[in-house]
C-alpha cells in the first residue's frame, strides 16, 4: 500500500509542481477548476446527493470561483476570511466530536459547508499565486502540508501511542501530531532561510506554520467525519492508493485559506513579503 501511495504521489507532485512553478497563471487557474470538479463530485456524494445530484453540485462549485476570479476579485479574499472563520470553528469542537450513526440521506449542511469550504482554497491558492513571490510561497504552503503528512506518518508509526481523536479516525495519534509539528518547524526554517527572512520575521512564519498543521489536521478529520457518516472508506477511487481527491487535498482545504490570510494579514503588512 505505501508502495503505491508513493508511485502515485511522485508523478502528481512533480506535474503540481511544475504547473506551479513554470506555468502561467491561467493554466495553475483550469488546474485548480479541474480539482474543484473532482472535489465538489465527491463532497457531494458524502453529502447524499445522486449522480445527477452530485453533477449539479459540481457546476455549481466551479461556477462560485470562476465568477470570482473573473468578475469580482475584489471579493475574493472576503470568501477566503470567511472560509478561515468557518475552521477555526470546526477545529474549536472536531477532536471532541462524535460522528453521527451512518446515513445515506442528503445533508444540507454537509452541502453548505461544501460551497464554503472548496471555493476558499481555490481563491486562496489563486491569491496567492498571482502575488510577487507567489509561485514560491504557494509552493511553501503545500509543501508544509505534505511535509505535516510525512511527519505525523512517521512519528505516529514510531512512537504513537495516544489516540489524538479515537472517535473519528483512530489511527491518529498525538505523538504523530508532535512530529508532524516538529517537521513542519525544520522545513519552515529551511523556508524562512530561501526567502530571506530575518530573525522577526521567521519567528512569525513559524508561528502561522504550526497553525497551519493543526488546521490542517482539523481538514482531514473533517473529512473523516464525513466519510464516517456515510458509510464509506474512501471519498473515492481516482487515485490508486489514496481513494478520491478529497482523500488527498482534505488538509489542504483546511490550510490554504489559513496560510493566506496569515500571509496576507501578518506577514505582508509588517514584513512586505
Amino acid at each position: 500500500m505505501l508502495l503505491q501511495r508513493v508511485l502515485t504521489a511522485i508523478p502528481l507532485a512533480v506535474g503540481i509542481i511544475w504547473i506551479i512553478l513554470f506555468q502561467p497563471g491561467y493554466v495553475f487557474f483550469w488546474l485548480t477548476m479541474l480539482i474543484t470538479a473532482l472535489a465538489a463530485y465527491e463532497w457531494a456524494k458524502l453529502a447524499g446527493l445522486n449522480t445527477a445530484g452530485q453533477i449539479a453540485y459540481l457546476l455549481m462549485m466551479c461556477a462560485i470561483p470562476w465568477l470570482i476570479v473573473n468578475h469580482a476579485s475584489q471579493l475574493a479574499l472576503y470568501y477566503v476570511y470567511a472560509g478561515v472563520a468557518w475552521w477555526l470553528l470546526v477545529a474549536l469542537y472536531l477532536f471532541k466530536k462524535h460522528p453521527k450513526p451512518v446515513s445515506q440521506e442528503v445533508s444540507l449542511q454537509k452541502l453548505l459547508s461544501g460551497i464554503l469550504v472548496i471555493p476558499a482554497a481555490v481563491l486562496a491558492m489563486n491569491t496567492v499565486h498571482g502575488q510577487q513571490q507567489g509561485p514560491e510561497w504557494l509552493l511553501y504552503g503545500l509543501m508544509l502540508v505534505w511535509v505535516a503528512d510525512i511527519g505525523a506518518y512517521f512519528s505516529g508509526k514510531r512512537f504513537g501511542k495516544n489516540k489524538l481523536a479515537p472517535a473519528i479516525s483512530p489511527g491518529k495519534t498525538r505523538e504523530g501530531l508532535y512530529g508532524a509539528v516538529a517537521a513542519v518547524c525544520l522545513y519552515t526554517v529551511v523556508a524562512a532561510y530561501y526567502f530571506d527572512l530575518d530573525l522577526t520575521n521567521t519567528a512569525y512564519l513559524l508561528l502561522l506554520a504550526v497553525v497551519l498543521t493543526l488546521v490542517s489536521v482539523a481538514g482531514d478529520l473533517y473529512e473523516s467525519v464525513l466519510k464516517r457518516e456515510h458509510g464509506v472508506k474512501d471519498s473515492g477511487a481516482i487515485l490508486p492508493g489514496h481513494g478520491g481527491i478529497l482523500d488527498r487535498i482534505d488538509s489542504v482545504l483546511a490550510a490554504m485559506p489559513v496560510f493566506v490570510a496569515g500571509r496576507e494579514l501578518l506577514l505582508r503588512p509588517v514584513f512586505n513579503v
